[in-house]
């Protein structure tokens, strides 16, 4: 994924890492299909790491609800203050970000490089679907694309004078729409490098009633065509909004929760809508009907974040009692409580297989859980 000779000039990469052993770690996972076929190495590979590597966690979450040959373990916990991380589509980076972005190999649990931009502290990262380009935005207005080849800084968007909290691609890598603080949603083409405006020519009115926190565009399936897809926003207003793509208008706003939305995720099938909140719990919504399916309740404080596994059966919820919930969406029921991390927890991000839960936390920490 990364060309080796831009390394010095433009990454920084490992102290004590030769540049012949980095080329050798790259080609490997490059080769790699499958992000379980990184469990072995990240579990024997500790000191490749930039900063100390703090004790694993030796306890076992055993589910209730799912077969008992599943059970949920944390097999490495890294040194790394981050609010937000992202899971290449591929399976095989991992991407932390602070007031920088720190790539991991999952291969090895290596930091391959560290890329420092100019929007302050970040909020959201997001990979494109073909993994070529990383998307950060912070408590800057600005936004800014980084090409995984080179490693440089590629577009930069800038929205209102206001901090973008959350940015997303859309699913054919065309659009990155964000979130900011100015309660706007916001979307740009990629293509052109502006901002998407409306066959009139203006600029869509895309707002709530307070801060956007969250941003997720729906998979495209045949039932959302007409719309050109789904985008959801939740925001401090306590409201999420569903927006067509197509025309840039709201077709939704879905009203229950009882304080500030923090998150919002769809399922891979594109049928189900998950929301976490201020109020402890957690919403899914029926993207036919735009109506509550039901509400999981169960955190002791704000939900913070939300992950779906790739096959559509889990729902993992980060919160600000510092645990993570994996919950059935068959059952509509709790399958475990994953505790370790010593503060709130920000940021969740499945494996494309499932088998791997990665969360930062305010406690300084990086977690990787494993399914099995």
């Amino acid at each position: 994924m990364f060309s080796l000779s831009h390394v010095s000039n433009v990454f920084s990469a490992l102290p004590k890492t030769p540049a012949s052993s980095l080329e050798y770690e790259l080609e490997k996972v490059a080769g790699s299909s499958d992000a379980s076929a990184l469990l072995p190495s990240l579990q024997q590979n500790s000191h490749y790491v930039e900063a100390p590597t703090l004790t694993d966690t030796s306890a076992v979450f055993q589910s209730t609800s799912l077969p008992k040959s599943k059970k949920f373990r944390c097999i490495h916990t890294f040194a790394c203050k981050s609010q937000a991380i992202a899971l290449s589509p591929d399976g095989k980076m991992l991407a932390s970000g602070s007031s920088f972005i720190k790539l991991w190999n999952l291969e090895t649990g290596r930091i391959v490089c560290t890329l420092k931009g100019n929007t302050g502290i970040l909020k959201s990262i997001a990979f494109s679907p073909d993994c070529k380009t990383l998307a950060s935005c912070g408590l800057s207005q600005t936004i800014e694309l980084w090409d995984l080849e080179t490693g440089k800084i590629i577009q930069q968007f800038t929205g209102k004078s206001y901090g973008v909290n959350s940015i997303t691609f859309s699913p054919d890598g065309q659009i990155l729409a964000s979130g900011d603080r100015g309660r706007s949603v916001q979307l740009w083409n990629l293509t052109t490098g502006k901002a998407v405006r409306t066959s009139c020519g203006h600029l869509p009115v895309m707002e709530h009633g307070d801060w956007v926190n969250s941003v997720t565009i729906s998979p495209l399936f045949p039932c959302q065509e007409e719309l050109g897809g789904i985008l959801a926003s939740g925001s401090h207003d306590k409201t999420i909004k569903l927006w067509s793509l197509n025309t840039k208008q709201a077709i939704a706003t879905l009203k229950g929760h009882l304080s500030l939305v923090y998150a919002v995720a769809f399922s891979r099938n594109g049928q189900i809508l998950a929301s976490g909140s201020a109020d402890k719990t957690i919403k899914l919504w029926d993207l036919k009907t735009k109506e509550e399916i039901c509400t999981l309740a169960g955190h002791g404080d704000e939900v913070y974040s939300l992950a779906f596994s790739r096959d559509g059966q889990i729902l993992a919820s980060g919160s600000a009692d510092k645990t993570i919930k994996l919950w059935d969406l068959k059952t509509k029921e709790e399958i475990c409580t994953l505790a370790g991390h010593g503060d709130e927890v920000y940021s969740l991000a499945f494996s494309r297989n499932g088998q791997i839960l990665a969360s930062s936390s305010a406690d300084g920490t990086l977690r990787i859980w494993l399914c099995e």
